[in-house]
């Protein structure tokens, strides 16, 4: 646990008031809960969240000191604001080291696709997984390997992003389940075929006409 980032937060009151005057002050409003953790509700200072958030995201642990109580945690809940576009509130979920729990892991497409190289389209099924493990196994992502992809048609699967079954459960999806694929691009007619195209059916058409 000597690398999990820490995140200082305080106690609050909650009321509109107090609320207001938080938020006034660049701090980010926010709950701690968790299995057999009475909530409390706090306030983080908005740049400090932010940069935790960017640095590990919704699936990795953070030690989160609460006027000088430290509860691991995981940023569970990030709400945005509607106009702005910045944090305005966070749920922390206070984890049990020993118990499974949910995260949401993003999917992150790496390396290069030869059917990509060769104009194929990449199709993504899924940008993101909801998976079931240890809190100190939670990844920060899920790397998908695009080298697999080397024909128009290949697909990747569940099955081949390398999860350990011992400690990860991938919830809701099946392991054939398709997280990616490529096809191959459209090919264009050209003008001049379209042209030599639309000529052979006016001709065909003439000849119908005289036939009847």
């Amino acid at each position: 646990m000597t690398n999990t980032l820490t995140l200082t937060a305080k106690k609050r009151v909650p009321s509109r008031q107090t609320n207001r005057e938080l938020k006034e002050n660049r701090q980010v409003l926010g709950v701690v809960y968790g299995h057999g953790f009475d909530p409390v509700p706090v306030s983080v200072d908005a740049s400090d969240v932010l940069r935790a958030y960017r640095k590990v995201g919704t699936s990795t642990l953070i030690n989160l000191d609460i006027e000088g109580k430290k509860v691991i945690v995981l940023m569970k809940e990030v709400s945005l604001h509607p106009v702005r576009h910045e944090i305005d509130h966070v749920d922390f979920f206070a984890a049990n080291l020993k118990e499974k729990a949910i995260v949401h892991v993003p999917l992150e497409f790496v390396n290069e696709s030869p059917a990509i190289k060769l104009g194929g389209i990449l199709v993504t099924a899924h940008k993101s997984l909801d998976i079931k493990c240890l809190p100190a196994d939670s990844p920060r992502k899920i790397d998908v390997d695009l080298t697999l992809l080397k024909e128009p048609g290949d697909v990747i699967k569940i099955s081949d992003l390398g999860l350990d079954p011992k400690k990860y459960e991938v919830m809701g999806l099946s392991d054939d389940e398709v997280v990616c694929s490529v096809k191959a691009k459209r090919v264009s007619i050209g003008k001049e075929e379209s042209e030599s195209e639309g000529e052979e059916t006016a001709e065909s058409t003439e000849e119908e006409k005289k036939a009847e």
